[in-house]
């Protein structure tokens, strides 16, 4: 196994492209089954394909099924894979109990690593793509005000001071807690708008359901850990759990993780928002339709900037798809660069912080599976 600084660059990649080779040669240098879910219709920037892939080691009938996912969030993705790669060079797969499995979900929105965005090929939030669809499509009133600053926005250094002078402003008139439900909790009415969580069903969350039929059908525990950057201290994990604080599962990931904050709806200190449609949930309910088992769900954020430098990105992403047309080239450029920087920071300490880091989050992940229900 190489060092990690020998060569960060083994495991972080500049593209979606070279993410994915590397993965898949990794998947082959250690007899990982892949199985490759190919976009019907839309390329990478190069021509290639664009492909969730999901590679699965172990018993197909095993009791206990680890799962990492990483691109929820398009550019996102980079930073998980970058950990996937790591504990393959580690061995994990052969350090295995005998009763657990690993599926690793490889770049859930391959369009928006391939185009360095965060929302996906229709402009949808896929960690809102998930809400209950049986129900009445869920409002967020709050997200009118931020609507407005949105449409008034542009990406320069002026119109972003304006955006996030704007935020501020809605917060000291309405609260905090008002402001970021607005602009985070997701919104099912305005397509071109942030945290949009679609009018049906992404050909990603098709995609991830087919992936869970075919691989978790037969599992009695499922421990899911969803990869992403942009919440909490630079370089440092965030852990994020769908339910409350001191669930039976707070309480379980709490000692399975002794050394980190397992934060709920407290996600930004003092302010308590619900999030519509989540992924993770959307997984959890598809998968009790088909099995029973006990499934826990958690999402480790890296984090970059600060809360106001992230909210201006989200800014930055829906001005780059559905504003940027007509617009000179060289701002193209500069706002993609900088928004790629806020979510998957080039500093060689923030990148070897979350290899290192992610080292003993895998192992912790796979001790507290293996013991889950035993003691």
């Amino acid at each position: 196994m190489p060092p990690v600084d020998a060569d960060l660059s083994r495991y972080f990649s500049d593209s979606y492209e070279e993410g994915r080779r590397k993965f898949l040669d990794a998947c082959l240098r250690h007899d990982l089954e892949v199985q490759r879910h190919v976009h019907p219709s839309l390329k990478a920037p190069s021509g290639e394909d664009l492909s969730m892939d999901a590679a699965w080691y172990g018993p197909q009938d095993a009791a206990r099924v680890l799962v990492f996912s990483c691109g929820t969030h398009g550019l996102e993705a980079a930073a998980g894979a970058a950990t996937m790669l790591r504990w393959l060079d580690r061995e994990g797969p052969g350090q295995l109990p005998d009763d657990i499995s690993v599926l690793l979900i490889h770049a859930i929105n391959p369009y928006g690593w391939a185009w360095s965005h965060r929302i996906n090929e229709d402009g949808i939030d896929l960690n809102r793509n998930f809400p209950d669809r049986s129900q009445p499509q869920p409002s967020n009133p709050d997200y009118l005000d931020i609507h407005q600053l949105l449409l008034a926005a542009t990406p320069d250094e002026t119109g972003l001071d304006k955006f996030a002078k704007g935020f501020h402003t809605l917060t000291a008139n309405k609260g905090m807690n008002a402001a970021l439900t607005g602009i985070t909790s997701g919104q099912f009415d305005f397509p071109e708008g942030l945290s949009f969580g679609g009018q049906a069903l992404s050909w990603s969350g098709k995609t991830l359901f087919a992936i869970a039929r075919k691989h978790l059908s037969r599992a009695e525990r499922i421990l899911h850990i969803d990869w992403h950057t942009g919440i909490g201290e630079y370089g440092q994990p965030h852990f994020i759990l769908d339910e409350g604080k001191g669930s039976d599962t707070h309480i379980l990931l709490s000692d399975w993780w002794p050394g980190h904050a397992i934060h709920c709806d407290d996600v930004v200190e003092g302010v308590s928002i619900f999030y519509n449609g989540l992924l993770l949930e959307g997984m959890r309910d598809e998968i009790g339709k088909f099995n029973p088992a006990e499934v826990v769900n958690l999402t480790i954020e890296w984090g970059t900037y600060d809360v106001e430098k992230m909210l201006q990105a989200l800014m930055m992403d829906n001005w780059l798809m559905h504003r940027a047309g007509g617009a000179d080239p060289a701002l193209v450029d500069t706002v993609r660069a900088d928004l790629i920087e806020r979510f998957y920071p080039q500093a060689t300490e923030w990148r070897r912080n979350v290899i290192l880091a992610s080292e003993k989050i895998y192992d912790q992940a796979v001790a507290g599976l293996e013991s889950w229900g035993r003691s």
